[in-house]
């Protein structure tokens, strides 16, 4: 969308300012209030600077700053530090709270008595998101920035924040063509899960999260509502996802229920059951499978007879746990479960990489369940055949079924063999893919390992990735 050209009404403004005698300090109020802009982009109009000649005089000043983090600053997507506030109260001779930043508390009168004062112009709208806001939003698109940041307490803290923060709106319409905007962006976060970074995608889905929030906050028509609950359900159960990939498994466990609030609002059944799934992966992959059969079980009873992905998705995953509680009879008919309905899903929903349940997802967990009970011919080929199926760039569950692969072959002695899938497995993933959810896994495989076979070369070698990985990974 086109910006808005607020130069003419500036420039009308200074002229009034020049004929009236308005100090500094009123033009930048009376261009604030007539344009909508914040005070610190006032400030920039008011002296008629465009961003560039603005960044340009700021370097005058010996503060650095892009066009684009003037332009964040000013629309309140970022805050600028201290050091840069100081540039800017200098570049625009004035002080923070004057810029937006902060509030002034002194007593006494504006400016002094013999200065003429023109007429007050009514008092600036809020055009930004809240102070508090803007700080979430500066940490989340730091976080967004670094591609090997750690989830740090601030950003702990900030994603808490927003999470609790948007259970309690959980109580300016739009047009279709916004709301189906937004549903797009929903679906495109649960495509690029596999391939990109899991920190890439929390920050975003985060702050795209924000937007739907404040949303939410105003007055919708119903289906709009609705619509947009499904969005923040969907967005929130994205930023769950990525959370358990980064190792985070608390924080994850709580944005998926704050998913399951928003999801309650639209009565989709099948939207619920694929949340309960996700959550199930947390104690599925952080050993506690009877957690992990539980949900699942509990995910396919909230789906029930709606013929949707998660119907054939959680009793593959419940099949999965079960096999690791050694419980191979149930295991088997939970995975019989899925696969008759998976039959009956249509084109839509095993094509959907996102929301959907795919052929090789279903294959990978079939080899998984296998690999488990220790029929290695049968796992091997299931899991050969998914590996064919993924694209090279979908990182995450190559690596996941490759570590499948050398569990099952530890199962049947190929310990050697094992310790290179591993470490091949770990040498591979983009160090920014490299995260919690694979580390522990490969730990798991190292750990399968025979006490007679742990000096090994290769096992010696699977041990240091696993060391490596993990100290070079967001927190495992």
């Amino acid at each position: 969308m086109p910006r808005a050209n607020h130069r003419p009404t500036a420039d009308r403004l200074r002229a009034q300012a020049a004929a009236e005698q308005w100090t500094p300090w009123q033009l930048t109020q009376a261009v604030a209030a007539t344009c909508s802009v914040s005070l610190l982009q006032a400030s920039r109009l008011a002296h008629a600077w465009t961003l560039e000649t603005a960044v340009v005089a700021f370097a005058d000043l010996g503060h650095r700053a892009t066009v684009q983090q003037l332009s964040s600053w000013e629309r309140g997507t970022a805050r600028p530090g201290d050091g840069n506030l100081d540039g800017l109260c200098r570049l625009y001779q004035t002080r923070p709270d004057r810029l937006g930043f902060g509030q002034d508390y002194t007593t006494g009168p504006d400016t002094p008595t013999a200065t003429p004062v023109a007429p007050q112009p009514p008092a600036v709208p809020v055009t930004g998101p809240p102070a508090d806001m803007a700080g979430q939003r500066a940490i989340l698109r730091a976080l967004l920035a670094g591609a090997g940041v750690g989830l740090s307490a601030p950003v702990i803290d900030a994603l808490g924040d927003v999470r609790r923060s948007m259970s309690d709106t959980l109580g300016d319409t739009l047009s279709e063509t916004t709301m189906e905007q937004w549903e797009r962006s929903a679906t495109e976060y649960g495509h690029a899960y596999q391939m990109s970074p899991p920190n890439q995608l929390l920050a975003e889905s985060v702050l795209d999260f924000v937007e739907v929030q404040l949303l939410l906050a105003r007055r919708q028509p119903a289906e709009y509502r609705t619509r947009l609950c499904r969005v923040a359900a969907q967005l929130a159960g994205t930023a769950g996802i990525a959370l358990v990939a980064l190792g985070e498994h608390r924080e994850a466990r709580a944005w998926f229920r704050c998913a399951q609030l928003a999801a309650e609002e639209t009565g989709d059944r099948a939207l619920r059951a694929w949340l309960l799934t996700r959550e199930a992966v947390i104690p599925f992959y952080f050993s506690s499978p009877q957690a992990a059969a539980d949900l699942a079980e509990r995910a396919r009873l909230v789906a029930g007879n709606t013929v949707c992905s998660t119907a054939a998705w959680a009793p593959a995953l419940e099949a999965r746990a079960l096999a690791r509680l050694g419980r191979a009879g149930d295991a088997r008919q939970a995975m019989r479960i899925a696969e008759a309905a998976f039959a009956r899903l249509g084109a839509d929903q095993t094509g959907d990489t996102a929301y959907g349940y795919t052929a090789r997802q279903l294959r990978w967990h079939v080899g998984s369940m296998y690999t488990v009970l220790g029929d290695t011919r049968r796992a091997q080929a299931a899991l050969d055949e998914a590996l064919t199926m993924y694209a090279p760039v979908e990182y995450l569950d190559r690596a996941l079924i490759a570590l499948d692969q050398a569990a099952g072959l530890v199962h049947v002695g190929e310990v050697a063999t094992a310790a290179q899938v591993g470490v091949q497995a770990l040498a591979t993933l983009p160090a920014e893919h490299l995260t919690g959810i694979v580390v522990s896994r490969a730990r798991e495989v190292a750990a399968s390992v025979p006490v007679s076979a742990s000096r090994m070369p290769w096992v010696r070698d699977l041990r240091e990735a696993i060391h490596a990985g993990a100290a070079g990974a967001l927190p495992a």
